[in-house]
């Protein structure tokens, strides 16, 4: 997760409807599937061949409606993020942000480090 939040890409953050934090770039959508290792769904197949060339994909997937899953390594998420990274957060309530929505079938939601921590603190006290 702390790969995920950092200054350099908060503008790239969002969450989905139970809050599980995500970079969304023009090209794909990255989360933290464990603490060594990043998810992917990309919806650009020069974009997946792309970094398949460059021997940073392992565990690759393709679906039946144009995504390409995949995973890789923590270490390589600014090469993700040169893939496609807006230089701006595109707005919440555009026709880019809802085809997104459809394609990924979730809710896509503006990232929120402060309430997103206050959330977290929440549901650990609730397990106690």
């Amino acid at each position: 997760m702390k790969n995920l939040i950092t200054e350099k890409y908060k503008h790239l953050l969002y969450k989905d409807e139970i809050n599980d934090p995500f970079i969304l770039t023009s090209k794909m959508e990255i989360y933290q599937k464990s603490e060594t290792t990043l998810g992917c769904y990309c919806w650009s197949f020069r974009t997946t061949i792309k970094l398949s060339s460059l021997g940073i994909i392992f565990n690759e997937w393709s679906t039946s409606d144009g995504l390409y899953t995949f995973e890789t390594n923590n270490e390589n998420l600014d090469v993700l993020i040169q893939c496609g990274a807006p230089k701006r957060r595109v707005h919440k309530s555009g026709k880019w942000i809802k085809s997104r929505e459809e394609k990924l079938a979730h809710c896509i939601i503006p990232f929120n480090p402060v309430s997103y921590n206050k959330i977290t603190l929440q549901q650990e006290k609730r397990t106690l």
